[in-house]
């Protein structure tokens, strides 16, 4: 197997390993709402979250040993081809026709990228190279922590939150293409750099990705988490570590190309998982107490029954927005029939 199909094969694993850690961090935020430190790190879910997301790392790391920027960081968009499918399992929902389009667009679109890839010469970063790079990057991830802290709206901050990780993660992945490529060439002082700054960036894209899952749940922090990320990568790669691609214009062409079709798989993707979390399944397995039909009218009431709101709905109703009305005309939705208990 050559170096660019091993690294290859060792971001499709690692792209794996982060969809399972996306979605376990995704269910510790939406249950740890009321503490968020506290109870993120008593969960033993979001722990197995880190361990897949330092076990994906660590396969990054090897990609990156073998391959160049400007293959690595794309082939990452399978994260969210993994992702949001698992995801809908998991709901009991199962992928519609546009899911599986946009599957086949991005993995079309990759593999004209991975085909079109054109490794160039090592290049070795300094201390002084890094730290300017990883300034520039902690510096985007600033303003956009800022910038998410003055939205008003919940899934704006959990948006510009999934940029700012995305970013993070983009310049950790340039630090260590920086480390590996330099192992046992650079002195100590550049490889000790690289590799502190990289847990710094790291660190800070961990904390600004789990904050827009607990904003924003799954689904629209990882896709711009997925977009950014390569897309800061590989323009470090093309800028700084003379990343390029074969056959000249056309290889460029055909690089924007398939970058489109792959995006395009990705808006499909969201799409298909938003229409299924908009749908709302009644519990029809549930049998009925009742003898007759489920839709039949009790004595002195009309067949059209209003759907008393959920136990969390009601919860929420008493303590935003005074009590709820009572939609059943005076029936208890305890005891309805036509409420699944």
């Amino acid at each position: 197997m050559s170096a660019l199909g091993l690294s290859a094969l060792l971001c499709l694993v690692s792209a794996f390993c982060y969809a399972v850690g996306a979605l376990l961090q995704e269910r510790v935020a939406g249950a740890a709402r009321q503490s968020p430190v506290r109870g993120t790190l008593r969960s033993g879910l979001w722990w197995a979250a880190l361990s897949l997301n330092g076990g994906g790392g660590l396969l990054h790391v090897l990609a990156l040993r073998w391959g160049p920027l400007s293959l690595v960081q794309p082939l990452g968009a399978l994260t969210l081809v993994f992702a949001l499918p698992l995801e809908a399992l998991g709901h009991g929902g199962r992928a519609g026709r546009a899911a599986w389009t946009g599957v086949g667009l991005v993995t079309a679109g990759l593999a004209v990228l991975t085909g079109l890839v054109d490794a160039g010469p090592r290049v070795l970063l300094s201390a002084a190279d890094q730290s300017v790079i990883a300034g520039l990057g902690l510096g985007g991830v600033a303003l956009l922590t800022v910038a998410a802290a003055v939205a008003r709206r919940s899934e704006t901050r959990g948006a510009v939150l999934a940029a700012a990780a995305g970013v993070a993660f983009g310049v950790s992945s340039v630090h260590v293409k920086a480390v590996v490529a330099g192992w046992g060439e650079l002195a100590v002082g550049p490889e000790t750099v690289g590799a502190c700054l990289t847990g710094v960036l790291a660190v800070a894209g961990l904390a600004a990705s789990q904050s827009a899952y607990r904003r924003a749940g799954l689904t629209l922090p990882l896709v711009i988490t997925t977009l950014v990320n390569p897309l800061v990568a590989s323009l470090i790669g093309v800028a700084v570590l003379d990343d390029g691609f074969h056959h000249g214009v056309a290889g460029h062409a055909l690089v924007v190309t398939a970058a489109g079709a792959a995006a395009l798989g990705l808006l499909l993707l969201v799409r298909d998982r938003a229409g299924g979390e908009g749908t709302t399944t009644v519990n029809d397995h549930v049998p009925s107490p009742w003898p007759s039909d489920r839709h039949a009218s009790l004595p002195g009431q009309s067949g059209d029954h209003a759907a008393c709101p959920s136990d969390r709905a009601t919860a929420l109703g008493r303590t935003r927005n005074g009590p709820i009305p009572d939609a059943s005309g005076g029936q208890s939705c305890r005891n309805s029939p036509y409420v699944s208990q």
